[in-house]
């Protein structure tokens, strides 16, 4: 028994500590991850100079990349939270688990959670740029800011329910209060709006660009100016709608404003370029705690009883600070240092860490983060597959069938009551032979097929081509894609096409492009049909993809 210990401890011992530490490349990551069971998704806006488009990356274990989603780039980055938007149903219809992406080029999409694939898609307005705030989940379903306004869609297709204009506005979130929206603006104005209704405005003195947070009864908001900040808290009256603001609650603060966050519904978190402070609603005014005398010019971030931010300087780190009794402030010893306003966020019992040139790190070493592959000190147990016993006891019974039948009546009788089970037993074997026969099938390579009317930029990447009944079109200049799959989803979803797809013992096919069906679609790769799945193939980062009706 002691010995068995002794082989234990030393296998920890020996075990690697979890950890990952990789790069986001293409633009800046100016927002936080959103962390899901198997992977977490991460958003770059692009470059300015419109060299790598802005993207929405899954990374799953050790940073390897599982799925890409490609924006349009645009003279405004993209620095909208993706948001989860969990399943369920209202009068609108039925939706499953999906991911909401707001794009600077005003289009707003729903993808699914576990491949990204698209479900709906919808276009905003756009005034030099289109969608640059947060989608919110309310219970009436999606509310999201637009360039010029506010509107309601369905979650189950992107219908719009409701909108309304306001002033033109930046990263500036709405909030829905007792079911009147309020929003706020670049010139000032903190709109409100009950859908059905005509909006409201009350002037205030600054631009707003966040959320207005519900505290004890009213809105605050924290105004920027053009060298400091003004926070500032205004009563709801009984039309749901805010009056004029308290004196007792104007709060002279720095310059460059954070989001704030609301702690409670008595309580905020508020962060400029002096620190960051929590203010406690009273009677008499605010009662101000200052928490952190460092810059935090992003997100504020309340979870899991923890304050979260970015420090924004040369050599700025992150802070999680403690705002209940039973947690602690917590000093993280990364070396990922820099600009940033992405604040931390959970990661199963660590810190996933990402500042604004990319840098992303996994502080702690919990292996339950999606990024981070534990120990192997035991081994899972494989999946049983029963089609071998069946087919086996199939055969002892057709065997056993015939041997009787033959002794008493002949080879005629035995073939009759043997014939059954043999089928069993043959029909039970066919996805093992089929499992079998792709994985010894040759994948040939075949000789890249180039159409020279392509831009030059596509030739060392991956080109897709569908071959429609009335036309043919191609994509290309995309970042490679692991499977014919993968690069087949992000082109149809720049061309603006849609597709169905089946799963089959081969793997995942494509059964129909843009509604077309005919006798079904398949696929060649440099002139040459892998014999499995689009999502079973290895496809060449230098290679040519065609979809052609069989």
């Amino acid at each position: 028994m002691r010995g068995r210990l002794v082989l234990v401890l030393f296998a920890l011992l020996l075990a690697p500590l979890a950890s990952a530490n990789f790069t986001v490349p293409g633009g800046y990551v100016s927002t936080a991850p959103l962390v899901m069971d198997d992977h977490v998704l991460i958003r770059s806006s692009g470059t300015f100079d419109g060299t790598s488009p802005p993207m929405v990356r899954a990374y799953a274990e050790d940073g390897a990349v599982r799925w890409v989603i490609e924006g349009k780039a645009t003279m405004q980055p993209d620095m909208a939270d993706v948001v989860l938007m969990p399943a369920g149903s209202s009068a609108c219809g039925s939706w499953p688990e999906q991911v909401i992406i707001a794009w600077s080029s005003g289009l707003l999409e729903a993808r699914s959670s576990d491949a990204g694939l698209p479900l709906w898609q919808a276009n905003t307005t756009v005034q030099g740029w289109g969608l640059t705030a947060t989608p919110v989940v309310v219970d009436e379903g999606l509310l999201i800011t637009t360039r010029n306004g506010v509107e309601l869609r369905c979650p189950s297709n992107g219908t719009l329910l409701h909108a309304t204009e306001t002033g033109l506005g930046w990263r500036n979130p709405a909030t829905m209060v007792n079911g009147t929206v309020h929003v706020g603006d670049e010139s000032g104005r903190l709109w409100s709006w009950t859908p059905g209704e005509a909006p409201s405005f009350i002037e205030l003195e600054g631009a707003i660009r966040h959320a207005p947070l519900a505290i004890n009864g009213g809105l605050l908001v924290h105004l920027q100016t053009q060298r400091s900040s003004l926070v500032q808290w205004l009563p709801l009256g009984e039309d749901h709608r805010p009056t004029s603001p308290s004196q007792a609650h104007r709060m002279p603060s720095g310059a460059s404003p954070a989001m704030p966050v609301a702690l409670n519904g008595t309580t905020a978190a508020v962060g400029d370029v002096s620190g960051v402070h929590v203010l406690e609603w009273t009677e008499d005014g605010w009662d101000v705690t200052r928490r952190l005398t460092a810059p935090v010019q992003g997100p504020l971030r309340a979870e899991g009883g923890w304050l979260t931010g970015s420090i924004n300087a040369l050599d700025g780190g992150f802070f999680a600070l403690a705002m209940t009794s039973e947690r602690a402030d917590v000093v993280f010893s990364s070396d990922l240092r820099g600009y940033g306003t992405a604040p931390p966020v959970m990661c199963g019992e660590g810190w996933l860490l990402v500042k604004d040139a990319g840098h992303v790190e996994v502080w702690g070493n919990d292996t339950s983060c999606p990024l981070l592959s534990g120990p192997a000190l035991e081994v899972a147990e494989a999946p049983v597959d029963k089609s071998p016993v069946v087919w086996t006891l199939a055969l002892m019974v057709a065997f056993l069938a015939g041997s009787t039948a033959f002794y008493r009546r002949g080879p005629m009788h035995a073939l009759r009551w043997s014939t059954p089970f043999l089928l069993i037993a043959l029909v039970a074997l066919m996805p093992a032979l089929m499992g079998w026969w792709a994985d010894q099938a040759p994948q040939s390579e075949g000789e890249l097929v180039w159409d020279e009317a392509w831009p030059e930029s596509w030739r060392e990447g991956q080109v897709v081509v569908f071959e429609l009944p009335n036309e043919t079109l191609a994509f290309g200049g995309f970042e490679p894609r692991p499977t014919p799959l993968e690069a087949t989803t992000v082109a149809a979803d720049s061309l603006g096409l849609s597709m169905t797809l089946e799963e089959h013992a081969l793997g995942m096919w494509v059964t129909a492009v843009n509604g077309t069906t005919a006798d079904g679609w398949v696929y060649e790769v440099n002139g040459v049909r892998p014999m499995v799945g689009a999502d079973a193939y290895a496809l060449p980062s230098s290679s040519v993809l065609v979809w052609r009706l069989a």
